[in-house]
This record gives structure tokens, sequence and C-alpha cells, in this order.
């Protein structure tokens, strides 16, 4: 799969351009409210891309790092990084607070603490909710939780190890546990750093800087996992038997498509931002050997699907008018829009993968056809350090912002603040 979106503009950022001279993100024709598709619709006419409405939410917030609607429901889960975990409920306009509880086990210095949620796809019977932290400098575990509404102090009593990752010698509490999530078929997936040591990038036994895949244990008291089929390697002898792909460095923010594709940004060293999709067991993202496109020794690795690098200013960056001036960098995969019967976005959205840099505030939408070909990747609108992102029952794709770029410089005894926000199709 070759790279996209790459060249450089030789200017400065503040040759960005204006609002009045952008490029419209689309030319499709939205559906109006009533037509043959039955979609709800913001409006009507040409669709030119989403603008992002901060709501109310009631209750302090700082620092969120990841957050998920309980199914069929307009109630969310939302973490914060120092340990904290909000149960809010969509009400119109604003987020009421239903309750919160702490995990403990949390350590939250730099980038660490609690990083990423999900839910098990039996939750709406067995409640289980499972979370994935930094609970040291050098190590990252995922754990599972039994969420009831009705005991929010029961929650982290309730505590099952299924999974831990880590390095006794990593040198920074970086590269931890990113995204997590459930095949259809109950298989949990994991994004997993390399904890700050390139050399586990082309090492493929260990579980670090992979794609892992397993089955989480389901008994109420059990804890641990299995292997499931799928992954990459036979035996431990030729590699780690939860990996499925490797060669990845800092991987934060990702998703499976409904084609059972796992995009993923990672984050670069020196060099360049990634977003890659990795379509079949085995692959290698070529961390430590490449960064961005590989220019020699390629044999085996994947090339990203769109990468932009660190000097300059990349295409992705000149397209996007309120692009915020820093040097910094960080390439996040959001989520997948599918069909849905309430749809404000008239389904322009559908298929597309929502991806940007979280620092600079670009929002960006692709889309692949079976093959894996990209048939589209459009510029659609501006949010600055967006770490979480779901769909409402309302149809509205909504997100919410950690509140700063950098960690090195957050005084965690005054959290910068976040911000709840609905992401608003524009039409023109």
């Amino acid at each position: 799969m070759r790279p996209v979106a790459w060249m450089l503009a030789l200017v400065s950022i503040v040759g960005c351009k204006s609002e009045s001279d952008a490029d419209a993100p689309g030319t499709t024709q939205a559906a109006s409210e009533g037509s043959d598709g039955g979609s709800e619709t913001a409006g009507t006419g040409t669709f030119a891309g989403l603008a992002f409405q901060e709501l109310e939410a009631e209750g302090d917030w700082g620092m969120v790092t990841d957050a998920r609607f309980l199914p069929g429901t307009d109630e969310l889960l939302v973490l914060e990084k120092s340990g904290r975990v909000g149960h809010l409920r969509l009400e119109g306009d604003r987020f009421a607070l239903l309750g919160t509880f702490a995990l403990p086990d949390a350590y939250s210095v730099l980038d660490c603490g609690l990083i990423s949620l999900a839910l098990d796809p039996d939750f709406a019977t067995n409640g289980f909710i499972y979370v994935g932290m930094c609970v040291s400098e050098q190590a990252s575990e995922i754990h599972r939780y039994t969420f009831d509404a009705n005991d929010y102090d029961g929650v982290p009593a309730s505590k099952a190890l299924i999974l831990a990752a880590g390095d006794d010698d990593a040198p920074k509490p970086w590269h931890n546990v990113g995204s997590i999530g459930f095949d259809p078929d109950g298989t949990m997936w994991a994004l997993l750093g390399d904890k700050k040591i390139d050399a586990h990038g082309q090492d493929a036994n260990t579980v670090l800087a992979s794609i892992a895949r397993l089955t989480p244990n389901r008994e109420p008291e059990g804890e641990g996992y299995t292997v499931p089929s799928g992954n990459a390697f036979a035996s431990e002898a030729d590699g780690h038997p939860l990996v499925y792909a490797y060669g990845i460095r800092s991987p934060w923010k990702g998703v499976r498509d409904a084609q059972g594709r796992y995009w993923f940004g990672d984050v670069g060293a020196n060099g360049a931002e990634e977003v890659n999709v990795a379509t079949a067991p085995g692959q290698n993202f070529g961390w430590s050997l490449a960064e961005g496109p590989c220019e020699e020794d390629c044999a085996g690795l994947v090339d990203p699907l769109a990468f932009w690098e660190h000097g300059g200013v990349s295409t992705y960056a000149a397209e996007d008018p309120d692009v915020i001036p820093t040097n910094a960098r960080v390439a996040y995969v959001a989520l997948e829009v599918e069909p849905r019967e309430t749809d404000p976005y008239g389904g322009v959205l559908d298929g597309q993968v929502l991806f940007g840099d979280y620092c600079q505030g670009w929002v960006r939408g692709a889309r692949l056809g079976d093959d894996g070909t990209l048939m589209t990747d459009t510029h659609l609108g501006h949010l600055a350090v967006p770490s979480a992102w779901g769909r409402g029952t309302d149809g509205y794709i909504y997100a919410a912002t950690f509140g700063k770029c950098e960690t090195p410089s957050i005084d965690e005894d005054d959290p910068p603040r976040s911000a709840f926000v609905r992401a608003v199709p524009v039409f023109e």
C-alpha cells in the first residue's frame, strides 16, 4: 500500500490558506429530511465539512483520554488520565453527571495514566468494561471491571487483570497501551507501543510494538486470556502468540473498521507521523527501520496509508485555515462512520474513517475500497487535541478533548480543561 498526501509546502506555518480561499471538503449532495433514504439531516445542499460545537458538561473535566457510549443509550463513560471515571448522560445540548469513581492503580506521569476504554460485546448482560492503563513507568496493563451504576464504589474492587505488557528497562513512561476494542467474535485487539525501546519494533517475540489479539477471560472471578486463532505466529518459537502485526512505535489511537481492518496512528520520532492499516496477520510496519515510507532495504515492510513529515507544512495542514502553529505532531485515528437510519450527515460520511493531527488540529476522512484502494481523503474540519470519539443514538459524532498538546508542561494538580463537542454538518 503506497502513501498518499505527503507532499510538503516550502513555506512557513503562516503561509496556510485563509478561510476565504480554503478548498471545500466535498461536493456530495446531502440527503434531505424525508428523502427515500429516510435520513434526517441538519440542513440541505452541498456538504462542506464539520463544525465542532462545544456542549455544556456538568462537573470539572480535565485530561480526558477516552470515552464510550453505553450501547443503545445516551449514557457515556469517560476516562481521565488521573484515574477518575465519569458516568454522564447526554440531555439535549448538555452532559449531565450521574456519578464518578476512581481506579487507584493508575500511574499518571507524562503520557501515562488511564488511556483506553472498551466495552464487552455482552456488556448489556455482564456489565464488563476494559481499561488500558499504566501501572508504573515500565508497565501497561489491561484490566476488566464490572460496571454497576448503582454501586460506583464497587467497580474498582471488581478488578481482574487481563494482560500485562512492559519492560523493566523502559526509560520513560511513553509509548504505552493505546486503543483497545473487540472483533465481532469477542476477540479483543489492543495497540501496544514499544515502551521507548526501539529494538522492540522488529522483535516479533515481544507483544510490545504490536497489534495484539487475545480472548479475555469472562468468568466473573477469572483473569488472564487465551490465544485466539488468526494471529501471525503458529508457535512461540516463531513469535509472540498474541502478535497480529508489528513494527509499530507509539500507536495511541486506532479503530477496527467494518471490513476487519485495523487502522492506527503511529506517532513518529524525528521524521514523520503515520496512519497505517493492518489487513493481514504478520504485517511489519517498519519501525525502527523506517519512519514514513521505507526508502531502502524495504523487503517485507508495509508503508503507511498516509504520512506527514515533522518539518515544513504538509498539504494536510495547508488545507486547514485554522491549523495550530506548533512543531508538535501527533497522528491519531478516531472512528469509522457506519451507515445509520438516523444520520445528520445524510450518508456523506458513510464508510469514512476519521483521522488527524492531534496537535495541529486538522481532521480528515478517508475511505478505502474493498481491495484496500484509497477512494477518498478529504479535509473535514478543525478540532484541537481530540482524545475520545463516539457516536450517539441521535446519529451525531461526539468528541472530547484532552486540553493540551504536550504532556511535559502539564501540572496535574491544575490539569488543562477538557471540552465535549458535537460534530455538526455544514451545508452550502
